[in-house]
């Protein structure tokens, strides 16, 4: 038994004492979810709920639940990749307009982000700009046993629309 016993600690050990690393995802460690958590508190967004981001070039769309006494509704938060390490770059007070059921963060650097909140019904899609948004829904839970499901259209154009640029097409 003793003749086992040796070369399996010894496997075990050069095994488990291994000098090797791995490099971890990115500089800091932490998930690209964590990093955007970090980033949102150190800008007052903390405790603020992901819903959505899309990661186009350099920059980081995430999209939170914001809630204003009992009504909540998606708003955006923009972050950029600057060299691995996520910086803030935009949030919910750096809107350029608001065009009724719009929120419009245009932008010198990186897309111009449409985010649309319709009321309406049987809404079949969204342009902007002669381009379609993309819709995204979700759930909330309200109580253990009652959920409400929200939708939201998102488009990213080159330059900030108009009233005149959004076309809802009804099914």
């Amino acid at each position: 038994m003793k003749k086992f016993y040796v070369p399996f600690m010894l496997i075990f050990i050069l095994f488990g004492c291994s000098t090797k690393t791995t490099e971890p995802s990115n500089t800091e460690g932490l998930s690209l979810e964590n990093q955007i958590t970090n980033v949102m508190s150190e800008n007052n967004l903390s405790n603020k709920e992901i819903i959505d981001y899309d990661i186009k070039d350099n920059f980081i769309y995430v999209i939170f639940e914001n809630r204003q006494g009992d009504n909540s509704y998606p708003d955006l938060a923009i972050l950029k990749n600057n060299n691995g390490k996520l910086v803030w770059e935009a949030g919910p007070d750096d809107r350029t307009q608001s065009i009724s059921d719009a929120m419009v963060f245009g932008r010198d650097e990186g897309s111009t982000v449409t985010l649309l909140l319709p009321n309406q019904e049987n809404i079949k899609s969204i342009k902007v700009l002669g381009e379609y948004a993309k819709a995204v829904t979700y759930v909330e839970e309200v109580t253990d046993d009652f959920y409400m499901k929200h939708m939201y259209w998102i488009a990213y154009t080159n330059e900030e629309p108009t009233h005149e640029d959004i076309e809802i097409i009804m099914e």
